[in-house]
């Protein structure tokens, strides 16, 4: 299995638009084929501190939903809400 992070600090004028864009995202990637979770936590101190949770089958659901219409859209409009562009980090985990 394979756990992506992404982190986004958002500018608080933009919060309630970037939680709508999100949650478009989130229905729409739940559906991707090897999509074992995917959601989005918003931090407990700071509320314009968002973190994208993704958990896959494997690289090649990853590679699959990295070519869909909704996670390019998101690649190229999202830093558009952010302060600064978001933070990626990727685990490969044993089931």
């Amino acid at each position: 299995m394979i756990l992506i992070n992404v982190h986004c600090d958002v500018d608080p004028a933009k919060r309630d638009a970037f939680k709508d864009y999100l949650k478009s995202l989130v229905e729409k990637s739940r559906q991707d084929q090897g999509n074992l979770f995917y959601t989005y936590l918003i931090d407990g101190l700071d509320e314009n501190k968002f973190m994208i949770v993704e958990n896959w089958a494997d690289q090649a659901a990853i590679d699959a939903h990295n070519q869909t219409a909704h996670l390019q859209d998101f690649l190229q409009n999202a830093r558009s809400y952010l302060t600064k562009d978001f933070v990626i980090r990727i685990a490969e985990v044993a089931e």
